[in-house]
């Protein structure tokens, strides 16, 4: 199985990217088109448009001289045309042709002469057949990159070019090249937009020959895509499908098809992707398709495509047990293999390894040993032909350089031409002025040579005053050093001296600032012992206060709501009984609905009252339900009250809770008092084991130095209860822009 995948599969893809360009055309086509092209006139439009398919024809059939021929008479014709895309298209075709004879110099030579005018070619479908060719001959001298921009440059202009048939078909051959480019260099995303475009342009121009290019392009990219993710079994499925098509389109249209191996192609596809894929259930497929693809290359004479069908033989040969069967195989492969003109040296490595290894398991190490000199002579023949190819591509290169460079050349002579005769006007007057300059130059020079003279002598004097400064400073350099000698030896003294006093002064202040840290140390111990002790004792007093204050409270709201509520509703009863059962007068009857309505209210304010006196939801249902139902009961027409939480989950105490349940109570009625908002935003969140609170309104705000809070009864509330949770607040506003106060109580 790897076998297949490494050797016969790289064939495969030569067949399906490569092989098509090296078409057989029919027999009766060919008939068609000679009579077609002799029955038009000499050196008219619609005998080049079919000298070119006439050409091909002819070169696909073995004709080659007579197609060259052909294609030479017209270019010599289309040359004297006015319209030179007749011209640059035939030469376009002589110049594959003979890339394809490996008449190398010939191509560059049709090629060029296709190039040089495209500058007066105004058809657009032309100049993308001119690009197309540049990037064929690009691509098959392993200049890919290179090729793509060219292939791109043809899309352009094919694109711009009435959607002819011609134009279409060169569009399809684009498309293939690029999706051929792009699957050689593994570029999956790539090579599926490119064979998306070549199946659908080729289901739309109905060319039977373009849509069995798309179809086999299609398998291929599907086939590759599951060797990737051989999970996604669809994949192989749509890659079946595809070569499936091809096989169908071939036998429904095998008159028309252009090339009659295509039906060889796509069974050896078809062959190996069973073989592969479909292992013992493929086996008797495999089988059969690879036998069609020999006697369709047996009829046809195209040894090349009978060496994957052979190698999948083979390999099925063995895996049955028959080596003898197998090892014939490799070996006709072999043979076919030396039948081809361009001998495929991977190939015939391959195939010689394989059958070393055969000959091995059968014990014939005479002939395993001959197989094995075989494959180190191929070897060395593959490796001096790579060297033998860069070496044609360096020439080529050269070559081309050395062309461009002649056609620069041509240009730059008629440039220089023109401007020989300015040239020749502006010499007498340039002759004059150099003569000028000569004798100026002669007068710098003299005075150059005075400077310089006067300057050699300013140098020497400048030296001897040096030297004699010099002189003098090593005198007084040997005065000072011995001056230095004797300071630096009582500088040593006094130095000694001052370091022995500095150390017995830093031992003293030592021991000083030692029993000096020893008391403030205690002194601070018992500062923080004494402030711990007035900290606790103020907590619990604001504890058992607080505690108190709940208590009462919560006495007060029982009282209001089970004493008082229970009378006013009692009242409003009776009121609603005698206005049902005995009053009939109008007015009567409205004052006592007035009275019932005033009772409503009063029983709702009593409700509020008992309600913020002890929140009884903080009990039964927590902090965050309590604040919900507060910010809701305190909305009102002209100003909002909302509530969010933030990743909020609270860890707080009951009474905890009541605290800063008074606190958010505090501030937000001192808003709604004061600020004359239109919106207030109570937003509580917890991190770290703290618990952020910030309470904000867009009122009218006010100064906060102005404004004395210490001595404020609400906020003096406020700040006790804060202190009681350990907590801190930040107070934020001025005028125009609201109020925002945030407050940080520790978690835990």
């Amino acid at each position: 199985m790897g076998y297949v995948q490494n050797i016969w599969y790289s064939i495969l893809i030569f067949f399906l990217f490569l092989c098509p360009c090296c078409a057989v055309f029919a027999q009766e086509q060919l008939q068609e088109l000679k009579k077609s092209y002799y029955n038009l006139p000499l050196g008219s439009r619609e005998r080049f448009v079919l000298t070119g398919k006439y050409a091909q024809a002819l070169y696909f059939n073995n004709e080659k001289a007579l197609a060259g021929q052909l294609l030479h008479d017209n270019i010599q014709l289309a040359r004297n045309y006015p319209d030179k895309q007749y011209y640059a298209y035939l030469n376009c075709i002589a110049a594959m042709n003979s890339f394809n004879d490996h008449a190398f110099e010939k191509s560059r030579f049709y090629l060029e002469h296709a190039k040089s005018v495209l500058p007066i070619v105004n058809e657009n479908g032309t100049k993308g057949y001119v690009y197309y060719c540049d990037g064929w001959i690009m691509t098959r001298q392993n200049r890919e990159d290179e090729a793509v921009a060219q292939f791109h440059k043809a899309i352009s202009y094919l694109e711009k070019a009435p959607q002819t048939e011609a134009n279409i078909a060169r569009k399809l051959a684009v498309y293939k090249e690029l999706t051929a480019i792009y699957a050689n260099q593994r570029n999956y995303d790539f090579q599926e937009k490119y064979t998306s475009l070549l199946l659908e342009t080729a289901k739309a121009g109905g060319n039977v020959n373009s849509l069995f290019d798309a179809y086999m392009q299609a398998g291929y990219l599907f086939e590759e895509q599951y060797r990737l993710n051989k999970a996604n079994f669809d994949l192989l499925r749509k890659a079946e499908q595809h070569y499936l098509d091809a096989y169908s389109l071939v036998n429904k249209n095998d008159k028309h098809l252009i090339n009659p191996t295509d039906l060889a192609y796509v069974s050896v596809n078809l062959a190996n992707l069973y073989h592969e894929f479909y292992s013992d259930s493929g086996v008797k497929k495999a089988i059969a398709y690879a036998k069609q693809a020999l006697d369709i290359a047996a009829e046809t004479g195209q040894y090349a495509i009978t060496i994957p069908a052979y190698g999948i033989l083979a390999d099925e040969a063995f895996k049955a047990g028959g080596r003898d069967e197998g090892k014939k195989y490799l070996q006709k492969a072999l043979d076919n293999l030396n039948r081809e003109p361009h001998y495929d040296y991977q190939v015939g490595l391959s195939l010689f390894s394989r059958l070393a290894e055969v000959s091995v398991k059968e014990g014939k190490y005479k002939e395993a040993f001959n197989y094995q000199k075989s494959y180190i002579d191929v070897f060395e023949k593959a490796f001096n032909s790579d060297k033998l190819d860069k070496t044609k591509q360096l020439e080529l290169k050269f070559e081309r350089e050395l062309q461009n460079q002649k056609l620069m050349r041509l240009r730059l002579e008629g440039e220089k031409k023109e401007q020989q005769i300015k040239l020749m006007k502006a010499l007498n007057d340039r002759q004059h002025q150099l003569v000028e300059n000569l004798k100026l130059n002669e007068l710098n020079r003299t005075q150059q040579l005075k400077v310089l003279q006067l300057e050699r002598d300013k140098k020497e004097q400048d030296l001897q005053l040096s030297r004699l400064e010099n002189t003098q400073r090593l005198q007084e350099l040997d005065v000072s050093k011995k001056k230095i000698a004797f300071k630096s030896r009582m500088n040593s003294i006094y130095i000694w001296l001052f370091i022995s006093c500095l150390v017995v002064i830093v031992l003293l202040f030592y021991a000083y600032w030692q029993r000096s840290n020893a008391l403030k140390q205690r002194e601070h111990l018992h500062q923080l012992e004494m402030e711990k002790k007035n900290q606790q004792h103020a907590i619990e007093s604001l504890t058992a206060m607080l505690a108190g204050e709940e208590k009462e409270r919560t006495r007060i709201a029982r009282d209001l709501h089970d004493g008082l509520g229970g009378l006013l509703s009692s009242t409003k009863l009776g009121l609603s009984e005698l206005n049902k059962a005995t009053l009939e007068k109008e007015s009567v009857q409205e004052g006592i609905d007035r009275s019932i309505d005033l009772l409503d209210g009063a029983v709702d304010e009593l409700r509020r009252l008992a309600h913020n006196l002890m929140p009884d939801l903080i009990v039964k249902y927590g902090l965050k339900e309590t604040l919900r139902d507060y910010a809701s009961r305190m909305s009102q027409v002209t100003c909002l009250v909302e509530c969010e939480f933030l990743q909020f989950e609270s860890t707080l105490s009951t009474e905890q809770e009541i605290s800063l349940y008074r606190i958010i109570q505090e501030l937000v009625n001192n808003a709604l008092k004061h600020a004359s908002a239109s919106n207030i935003l109570i937003q509580l969140s917890s991190h770290n084991e703290r618990l952020h609170i910030t309470i904000e309104d867009d009122g009218k705000g006010f100064d906060i130095e102005s404004v004395d809070l210490q001595h404020a009864a609400g906020m003096h509330n406020v700040r006790s209860r804060l202190s009681f949770l350990n907590g801190e607040m930040k107070l934020m506003s001025d005028y125009g822009s609201g109020t925002t106060i945030e407050l940080e109580i520790p978690m835990v």
